[in-house]
């Protein structure tokens, strides 16, 4: 029945609420792979903003919160995080983290904080672009 299936849905709806994703497959739990990227010295010479990169890769589900920070602090202006993308039965997403070069001056590292289905991982980067 129509009505039947229109009502399971509004009535999840008020369960869940507006933007909630609920996904049900019997596809395990996959951690993302993540890694991070210095600005290049050809950046860092340029008036531009610098650029620190974060790659998650081969990760499932798709949701996922990330944080970026320098040294110890919670840094959330001039970052943007993509919406997981599939790739095969897996997803990707990258963050942006662009800083002025006061910014950037300011701290010895950068790290990207990623936490996904109650885990947590961090990965740190240097200025000096070693790991």
């Amino acid at each position: 029945n129509d009505t039947r299936f229109l009502y399971r849905c509004a009535s999840l709806w008020f369960v869940f609420g507006g933007g909630t994703e609920l996904t049900v497959t019997g596809q395990p739990t996959v951690s993302p792979s993540v890694q991070v990227f210095a600005p290049s010295q050809e950046e860092i010479r340029s008036p531009n903003p610098y650029t620190v990169v974060c790659l998650l890769t081969g990760f499932y589900p798709p949701a996922f919160n990330l944080q970026w920070k320098g040294g110890a602090d919670v840094i959330s202006s001039g970052v943007e995080t993509t919406k997981a993308s599939k790739q095969g039965d897996k997803y990707l997403a990258s963050s942006y983290l662009k800083l002025t070069a006061a910014q950037y001056e300011k701290y010895e590292s950068f790290t990207c904080e990623v936490t996904h289905e109650s885990k947590k991982i961090s990965k740190t980067v240097s200025k000096s672009g070693s790991c």
